[in-house]
């Protein structure tokens, strides 16, 4: 069955295409995206390239904040240089009910709006622009596997009215 010119293929398909262009990375999807004869092969490889882009921007969101998979990650102790500092004792804190509630009010920790990274922003555009391609390929094949059905579903697969050329007689068409 032909939708938009490709036949819609199987979600083997799919999901085969997706792993290979996201285990290759952009490799992968230029391969499974150049070579696609199918709509489940060229959504699948879209997929993937989402699926890629939500883990460099997971990558570059954690380079931004200093690494992360330093000592404290295998075992040893955490140093600064991590990008993780150790919490702050919960029992000592000096509360001053008059700021609660206040604009600029943080507590001093330094935690705001603008303290991301430039490569946390980067990570998240990323993500998003990952999350937008990963959920548009899957709706597109699913878009042309319910039209599939349906063109198998109608009861006369086409046209209701025969088509009769000039010269031909009603009995002889097909």
């Amino acid at each position: 069955m032909y939708i938009d010119g490709m036949p819609v293929g199987s979600v083997f398909s799919f999901a085969w295409n997706a792993m290979i262009s996201m285990s290759f990375q952009l490799v992968g999807f230029l391969l499974t995206y150049l070579l696609h004869s199918t709509h489940a092969a060229k959504n699948g490889s879209r997929a993937g390239l989402g699926i890629t882009l939500i883990q460099w921007g997971f990558y570059m969101k954690g380079a931004g904040s200093g690494g992360g998979a330093g000592a404290a990650a295998m075992g040893g102790p955490a140093s600064a240089t991590d990008g993780y500092a150790s919490p702050p004792d919960p029992n000592s804190h000096d509360f001053d009910p008059g700021t609660v509630g206040t604009a600029g009010s943080d507590g001093g920790n330094g935690s705001s709006f603008m303290d991301i990274a430039g490569s946390d922003w980067a990570g998240y555009i990323l993500m998003i622009v990952g999350w937008f391609i990963l959920i548009r390929s899957v709706s597109e094949f699913i878009q042309a596997r319910r039209h599939e059905q349906l063109v198998l579903q109608s009861p006369d697969r086409g046209l209701g009215v025969a088509i009769i050329a000039e010269g031909e007689s009603s009995e002889r068409v097909v």
